[in-house]
């Protein structure tokens, strides 16, 4: 069993590994995350003067850092899954003793982790220095950090299973750009969700977006082992809920090809 797996994590470090040596892409996102840093600051920082709460850009500014974390590290995983099953490059892994669907979500995961661990310890010095104090405790950021790195996995595993819609769609474009919305609408990506009504919030609840983006990156300005346990159980259900339809599209594309050819 240990064996098993002992393959996909040599994908994994392959895949850290060429991520870690991408210099220019990762250049590109930390200059991109320290553009949004500097803006939002200044942005927070004179709505803060302009209602008298003074140091409500540590807040926005720290939310916003992890927010922009999980979703600059997610790799196109959909195109790739996409595109094995339009080339017919999928046919190829299907009957090899190694899981398609894991092979190419280990090495999306090795480049996510490159470009989140990046991302949030440059933008965690950035941010300090624009703002100052956190809005948390100290000794909570790693599981704040942890609980983000978890989510940007989910996020993956999202997209992965939007890549697999490519057995039923003959485009998934238009479907990933409309999750990518949706994420930032309901997911508060850029501002939290206490901003917004009420009946707002009540419909955002029922979308994966809400536990993958808001409710675990509300824990960096409103941390409980309350908020944290719901996080959790949320994360754990839309998991379960994604690999579900995962497995169903995999067992899919193994009939298709042992049964059709491709």
């Amino acid at each position: 069993m240990i064996k098993a797996w002992n393959k996909y994590f040599a994908l994994y470090k392959i895949s850290f590994k060429q991520a870690w040596y991408n210099k220019a892409n990762l250049s590109g996102l930390l200059f991109f995350l320290f553009i949004l840093i500097f803006i939002y600051n200044r942005l927070w920082e004179v709505i803060g003067i302009q209602t008298g709460e003074q140091g409500i850009n540590s807040t926005f500014i720290w939310y916003l850092l992890f927010a922009e974390a999980i979703i600059l590290s997610s790799p196109k995983i959909e195109r790739t899954f996409f595109d094995d099953i339009r080339s017919g490059t999928m046919a190829y892994y299907i009957n090899k003793p190694i899981s398609f669907f894991l092979m190419r979500y280990t090495e999306a995961l090795g480049n996510m982790s490159v470009c989140f661990c990046l991302l949030v310890g440059f933008g965690s010095l950035a941010t300090l220095f624009f703002t100052g104090q956190p809005p948390f405790k100290i000794e909570h950021f790693p599981l704040i950090t942890l609980m983000c790195f978890l989510s940007a996995c989910l996020n993956t595993l999202l997209f992965a299973a939007i890549g697999l819609c490519g057995l039923w769609l003959h485009s998934i474009r238009t479907l990933s750009m409309a999750i990518e919305r949706l994420a930032f609408i309901f997911g508060g990506a850029i501002f939290p969700l206490t901003i917004y009504p009420q009946w707002f919030v009540d419909i955002a609840k029922w979308t994966p977006f809400y536990s993958i983006y808001y409710q675990t990156i509300k824990l960096v300005y409103d941390f409980s082992w309350t908020n944290l346990g719901e996080v959790i159980l949320l994360n754990g259900f839309w998991s379960l809920l994604f690999i579900s339809f995962i497995t169903y599209a995999y067992s899919k594309l193994n009939k298709k090809v042992n049964v059709y050819g491709g």
